[in-house]
């Protein structure tokens, strides 16, 4: 009984007392049977293991606590899924190099010859060939975003997009305000943010964008969008399947139909006080469109989706429902996204049409989307691809160009896309 109480004990003194008299009781079994010795010798493991054991269990126990401690903390945050993307990315981006720092006596260059742009329903262009701030390690390392879109905007861009998940709107409001002091003119920049669910709700909303124009340090907001129908929620994928409690039950909307009506309600004041000139949305489908629609107030000047070669039918549907009701279409992805550029850079017909063109297969791919009626924001820290990027006004591709891009959409590569479908 004492052996055993030992050896389940929890203090380090009881597993040292509880191991030592393990080594006894093989000692003692020596000089006796062969049965004894065996029986002496494996008891004295066991008692040994206990010890183990209750290290083991208050190591284990120490984990535990450490990883309740960071999903509680990661939880109160404002947005817990950023927060999260955002230490994957600095994960990743662990021992890369920054963005390349900005001379101190660069001065903006013209903007790009050939530039197009997309037409918004109060009169404003959108410039059609924008830079996305998301979803690499330089969009998540403020001296990078700050270099990033300084870097940009004086090599002729003028499309910024970014987000409230991707928690950078001060280094990108700092990159901006730099550009302006340099030269370039606050009215020539387009800058694209996003309202996350988390935040959707009237009140909610009445709060967050104030929040969002002084972090970016800017008088107003060219494009705000909903970023998604819904909450990226645990529950999510379960009510998608089999129908159940609603991920909005805990705003003051309660359900995500109010909390999409509510927050393009108060989204539609900011846009008649001037402090947000264009609304839009993000991730949407058709029949989310029309309930906004149907509201009667701000019309929905743009909508961001996933968009390339590989796009299903149904995401095609949604583009073309936007196109014949004057809503401009952004997509991001255009080449590929971050888990498939690779393979879809490596594509022969890829290859064939920029080789005949004197271009990258990414200039390609970008050009088809342009040629598609639907803007671009491919997310780069590097100044060179930032060039090349805007470089895919200076041509364009011929009929069957774009007729053999589209034939990809039956590679099987196209099974390797992951879709939001709301």
């Amino acid at each position: 009984t004492q052996v055993a109480a030992m050896g389940a004990g929890s203090s380090r003194e009881d597993q040292t007392c509880s191991a030592q008299l393990g080594t006894q009781v093989a000692a003692m079994g020596a000089g006796s049977s062969r049965e004894d010795q065996t029986c002496s010798a494996q008891l004295g493991t066991q008692v040994a293991a206990m010890g183990v054991f209750g290290a083991c269990t208050r190591c284990c126990f120490a984990v535990s606590l450490v990883v309740a401690l960071l999903v509680g903390w990661i939880a109160s945050q404002e947005h817990p899924v950023a927060v999260i993307f955002q230490t994957l990315f600095r994960i990743q981006g662990l021992g890369k190099p920054q963005t390349d720092e900005v001379p101190a006596d660069l001065k903006p260059a013209p903007r790009p010859e050939g530039e197009l742009f997309l037409s918004l329903p109060g009169g404003d262009q959108m410039p059609a060939n924008g830079l996305g701030m998301c979803c690499r390690p330089t969009a998540y390392d403020d001296v990078s975003v700050y270099r990033t879109v300084l870097w940009y905007l004086l090599q002729g861009g003028r499309h910024v997009d970014t987000a409230a998940l991707y928690l950078n709107h001060a280094a990108v409001g700092r990159g901006i305000r730099d550009a302006v002091a340099r030269g370039v003119p606050r009215g020539e920049i387009f800058l694209t943010t996003k309202v996350w669910p988390d935040s959707f709700g009237y009140n909610s909303t009445l709060e967050k964008v104030p929040r969002m124009l002084d972090e970016l340090g800017v008088d107003y907001i060219d494009l705000v969008l909903m970023h998604a129908p819904r909450k990226l929620h645990p529950r999510l994928l379960w009510n998608m399947k089999f129908g159940g409690e609603d991920e909005f039950t805990t705003h003051e909307c309660k359900n995500q139909l109010r909390c999409r009506e509510d927050t393009w309600r108060a989204l539609s004041a900011f846009r008649d006080q001037g402090k947000i000139r264009n609304l839009g949305v993000s991730n949407f489908n058709i029949q989310h469109m029309k309930e906004i629609q149907a509201l009667g107030l701000a019309p929905i000047a743009a909508h961001q989706l996933q968009f390339h070669p590989w796009a299903p039918q149904w995401l095609r549907d949604i583009i073309s429902y936007c196109h014949q009701h004057r809503i401009a279409v952004t997509g991001y992805f255009s080449l590929g996204g971050h888990d498939n550029k690779d393979k879809a850079m490596d594509m022969e017909v890829l290859s064939d049409i920029a080789k005949a063109h004197g271009k990258r297969p990414a200039q390609i791919l970008l050009r088809w989307s342009l040629q598609k009626n639907i803007s671009i924001i491919p997310g780069t820290g590097k100044p060179t691809h930032m060039k090349e990027n805007l470089g895919t006004y200076g041509f364009e591709l011929s009929g069957d160009d774009m007729a053999r891009i589209e034939t990809m959409s039956d590679h099987p590569i196209s099974k390797d896309f992951f879709f939001f479908d709301f």
